[in-house]
């Protein structure tokens, strides 16, 4: 009686298949799990990029403003009249009007000048940009 040994098995058995899905299905639930934020905050530095070029348009367009005027009471005016007006891109300004001066040593005295300017550009992630505007006696 001749019998025939089976040669080499080549390939993986079922269970070998079902324990490596297992593993392989909860190492990428630990991933995920893990790296999850990551991956929807990952935006938010282009984000920012562009907002911040978007604020300092913003701030050019308001000292070009100043230069042709010369005056900060004009400049205030334009301002606050709305005449930058940058709402749609989520940018909102603020003016304030003598809020900071310099006493003596360059300490700074709130509220001692009314020939400055201040102007703060927010954006809508927080991002702040301050241009102070005044007048300089040689």
């Amino acid at each position: 009686m001749k019998t025939e040994v089976l040669g080499n098995h080549e390939g993986f058995t079922l269970l070998e298949v079902i324990v490596t899905l297992i593993i392989t299905s909860i190492l990428g639930a630990m991933l995920v799990s893990m790296m999850g934020g990551v991956f929807t905050r990952s935006t938010q530095p282009a984000i920012q990029t562009m907002e911040v070029h978007a604020m300092n348009q913003v701030a050019d367009s308001i000292s070009r403003a100043y230069r042709e005027l010369g005056s900060i009471s004009d400049l205030q005016t334009n301002i606050t009249g709305g005449l930058f007006d940058v709402t749609a891109s989520g940018i909102g300004i603020s003016v304030t009007a003598g809020a900071t001066g310099y006493g003596s040593g360059g300490t700074p005295v709130e509220g001692s000048s009314s020939d400055l300017l201040k102007v703060t550009i927010t954006g809508s992630s927080g991002l702040t940009y301050a241009l102070l505007f005044g007048s300089i006696e040689i």
